[in-house]
C-alpha cells in the first residue's frame, strides 16, 4: 500500500503543486496530494508549463482548499511555505509533520520556477524519502541476534513478518537459517521495535534476510 503525503501551502498554485508532482513522479511507493489554506483556485501557468516540460504534469492536478482533502488518511504532512514571508496552514489532526520552506515564485519569471523545482527536488524529496525509511540495526549477542527497528515502523509490521516466518510464508530467509532460530521475541512500540532472535545464527545471515524482506519494504 502506498504511503500518503499531503503538501500544504498558502495558495496551492506553485510550490505545493510542484512538490506534489515531484513526489508522485520520483518517489516510488509514495502518493502525494496538495492543498492551500487560501487556495487560489488555479495552478500558476508557469508551474504547469514547467511540469509539462518535465513530463510529470497530470490532468488531475488542481488548486484546492484543505476541506477537499481533510477526511483522507495521510501518513505525513509537508509544509512548503517560506516562513520569512507568510504563515503555513495547519492540519487539524495529529499527523506527523515536516517543514521545508521555499520562496514563492509567483509573480516572477519562468526561471524562478525552474529554481523552485530544483530546490524542491534536491531538498524536500530526500527528507520525505528518509521519513518513510525503516532503519535496521543488527547486532550479535551471546544468545543470538538482536534487530532494532526505528523510523516509519509499526510493531504490527514486525509481528506480521515474524508470523510469516513461523508459518513458513517467509521467502527472505533460507531454510538453513530458519532451522537455527529457536525463539523470536518482539518488544517495544511503534517507531522503536526490537526483535530478539535466539539461536546459533550470525548477524550477516539476518542482514541478508532483512534485505530481501517484502514485509519490511511494503
Amino acid at each position: 500500500m502506498n504511503k500518503k503525503v499531503l503538501v500544504l501551502c498558502t495558495g496551492n498554485s506553485c510550490r505545493s503543486i510542484i512538490a506534489e508532482a515531484l513526489i508522485n513522479a520520483k518517489l516510488e511507493g509514495i502518493e502525494a496530494k496538495s492543498s492551500g489554506v487560501r487556495a487560489s483556485g488555479k495552478v500558476n501557468p508557469n508551474a504547469k508549463k514547467l511540469l509539462e516540460e518535465k513530463g510529470i504534469w497530470r490532468a488531475e492536478y488542481h488548486s484546492k482548499v484543505l476541506d477537499e482533502v481533510i477526511n483522507e488518511d495521510f501518513d505525513l504532512i509537508v509544509t512548503v511555505c517560506d516562513h520569512a514571508n507568510e504563515s503555513c496552514p495547519m492540519f487539524p489532526r495529529p499527523i506527523p509533520k515536516i517543514h521545508v520552506g521555499f520562496v514563492d515564485p509567483d509573480g516572477k519569471g519562468f526561471e524562478a520556477f525552474e529554481v523552485t523545482y530544483s530546490e524542491i527536488e534536491e531538498e524536500l524529496l530526500p527528507k520525505v524519502k528518509e521519513f518513510f525509511e525503516i532503519k535496521k540495526e543488527v547486532s550479535k549477542t551471546h544468545t543470538g541476534v538482536n534487530i532494532n527497528f526505528s523510523g516509519f515502523v509499526t510493531k504490527e509490521k514486525i509481528e506480521t513478518m515474524v508470523n510469516n516466518c513461523k508459518m513458513g510464508g517467509c521467502e527472505c530467509m533460507s531454510d538453513t537459517t530458519k532451522a537455527k532460530i529457536s525463539n523470536m521475541l518482539i518488544t517495544g512500540k511503534d517507531g522503536e521495535v526490537k526483535l530478539e532472535l535466539s539461536g546459533d545464527i550470525s548477524a550477516d545471515e539476518i542482514k541478508e534476510a532483512l534485505s530481501k524482506s517484502k514485509v519490511i519494504d511494503s
